[in-house]
């Protein structure tokens, strides 16, 4: 099930795109009006609700849908942006932001049913390079390559990436069957990025240049073996 937004002011407009979004074969949705500046808000507030795809009027009353598409993306960068505008003017300042389709609201017919496949082929393709985990009952989304490395205390399991921090309940060998072929778990608390390994000496490997992480006996030599796998083409 995918979860569209739909930011216009016009009731009317806003009707119109419901109806085609209903009319795309296939497509199984769930659709959310967002005709208010208080509804439009909760895309990028402090309890904000994830979107996967929203539809953006660029010129709404309280600010441009540009400045709020960054809002959008700053709070999920998940998000598919799909710009609908009657003005064409507006053309390059679109890709101030990142969006899926820029579509003038005359060509909405013909162009809304192509935007959305794209920004569904976009979502699943970012599924493959994201981790999504829930803390707090709020989602995130992390690039795989900005994780260095992960370490469980307790009921928690602490993530650490090259610029935040993330918790969540779910346990290493869990995490592990979501993630790709450069993680392995080195300890039974700790999984590491191979990528970041920067040296690698007895039982103890660095990650990104800082992190010393212990690596247990009975796994150095599994960990040994796949970080040089790494560099066998």
């Amino acid at each position: 099930m995918i979860h569209i937004a739909i930011c216009e002011d016009d009731p009317i407009y806003l009707h119109e795109l419901e109806k085609t979004i209903k009319e795309i074969k296939g497509l199984s949705a769930e659709i959310h009006p967002c005709s208010s500046p208080e509804e439009r808000s909760k895309l990028y507030g402090k309890n904000f609700v994830p979107y996967d795809i929203v539809l953006m009027d660029i010129e709404l009353p309280e600010k441009s849908g540009i400045i709020l598409s960054k809002k959008i993306l700053q709070a999920d960068a998940s998000t598919q942006i799909i710009f609908i505008t009657q003005y064409l003017e507006y053309c390059s300042d679109v890709y101030e932001t990142e969006h899926v389709y820029f579509i003038h609201k005359s060509d909405v017919k013909q162009y809304l049913p192509r935007a959305i496949e794209k920004a569904i082929f976009n979502l699943k393709q970012r599924k493959n390079n994201y981790l999504t985990i829930s803390w707090n009952r709020r989602e995130h989304n992390i690039l795989l390559d900005d994780i260095v490395y992960m370490e469980r205390n307790l009921r928690t399991t602490t993530i650490y990436c090259t610029s935040s921090t993330y918790h969540t309940s779910e346990k290493l060998a869990l995490l592990l069957e979501r993630l790709n072929q450069n993680f392995i778990c080195c300890h039974r608390s700790y999984l590491i990025n191979l990528n970041q390994i920067t040296d690698f000496e007895n039982n103890l490997v660095t990650l990104a240049g800082q992190y010393k992480i212990p690596v247990s006996q009975k796994r150095a030599v599994e960990v040994k073996k796949q970080f040089l796998n790494m560099f066998i083409k």
